[in-house]
């Protein structure tokens, strides 16, 4: 497929960092979300497996017909064939395969009614890289062992529950527990878009908090130091105009970047002590959020004091405005 071929060739300069196997491990991952598909396609790549990605159930079960994998990793809310209906032709068609779901909802009912349904391993959706990388890791040593059976029907593992909503930043440090560079906060009421900006960045070495509207970033900026502010404009209580505006007028010179499907271009020219240092119009692909915010960061003096009361970046004349 041309989007795994395009990931496969992004990934060859990687370390793998989970699958020791020889040869790889092959996974199809099946979602309609082409972001949290990408996003798992990248990083079990990273990982050192082998990995086909689907758009939906229909490609997804025509992919299982055309080839052989070791894993199944499926979304059950999709187009034309449903994750659960995927699994129904998987049991009627006898392919022992072992699956893990990783959706929004999990079809509880249905597992509960055809408990021979039930995969190996399931995940709510916004689950993180990490606990990824652990269900697969778990259900491809279980499906490797002759001590089990079909891994699919037993011993099933939900990982991550779902989890209530909060004011409060949901924070991201670093998976190894390393200081971060910088501290970037985000402002999107997207939960799957947050998780991709969280996974993209800390990799990198960024440290991430996210909030869902522009009253609770405006909460979150109040109470902690941040290095840099990307919010989408369209936000429920306050638009990202309106929390750059309270930026402004309490004199905080943090930059921002607009990442928005709308971007208020008439608004913008016609306030310019905005002083947004860069603008990203949906869709944008993970290479130019990175190259924005490294561009934007780049002016910030690193051996500023601590205790400086603001962020002590300044606007350079090639930063503002950015369009890309």
């Amino acid at each position: 497929m041309t989007e795994n071929q395009i990931l496969e060739s992004s990934e060859t300069s990687e370390t793998p960092l989970c699958n020791q196997s020889n040869p790889p491990h092959r996974i199809l991952v099946v979602d309609d979300d082409a972001a949290i598909r990408r996003l798992n396609a990248k990083m079990l790549l990273n990982c050192g497996y082998a990995v086909d990605v689907a758009a939906d159930g229909a490609a997804g079960w025509q992919a299982l017909q055309l080839d052989n994998y070791d894993l199944l990793i499926t979304d059950n809310n999709m187009p034309n064939v449903t994750g659960i209906e995927l699994l129904k032709q998987l049991h009627a068609a006898r392919l022992d395969l072992p699956v893990i779901m990783a959706t929004g909802k999990l079809p509880q009912a249905e597992f509960d009614r055809q408990p021979w349904l039930q995969p190996a391993a399931t995940l709510v959706k916004p689950y993180t890289m990490e606990e990824m990388c652990r269900a697969v890791k778990k259900v491809l040593r279980e499906a490797d062992s002759p001590a089990t059976g079909n891994p699919a029907v037993e011993s099933p593992a939900r990982l991550n529950p779902e989890r209530s909503p909060s004011e409060s930043p949901a924070g991201a440090g670093q998976p190894d527990g390393t200081p971060c560079s910088q501290h970037i906060l985000v402002v999107d009421e997207d939960r799957d878009l947050c998780q991709l900006y969280t996974e993209v960045l800390t990799g990198r070495g960024y440290c991430v908090d996210t909030v869902a509207d522009g009253a609770a970033g405006w909460s979150a900026l109040l109470t902690a130091h941040y290095d840099l502010l990307i919010t989408e404009h369209d936000l429920p209580r306050m638009t990202g105009i309106e929390l750059v505006r309270k930026l402004r007028t309490a004199h905080m010179t943090l930059p921002v970047v607009l990442a928005a499907g709308r971007v208020p271009a008439g608004v913008l020219a016609r306030n310019p002590w905005l002083q947004l240092a860069a603008t990203l119009a949906k869709p944008f692909t993970i290479d130019v959020l990175l190259d924005t915010v490294k561009n934007v960061l780049r002016p910030t003096d690193v051996s500023a004091s601590p205790t400086a009361p603001l962020p002590n970046w300044r606007p350079q004349p090639s930063a503002i405005g950015l369009r890309l």
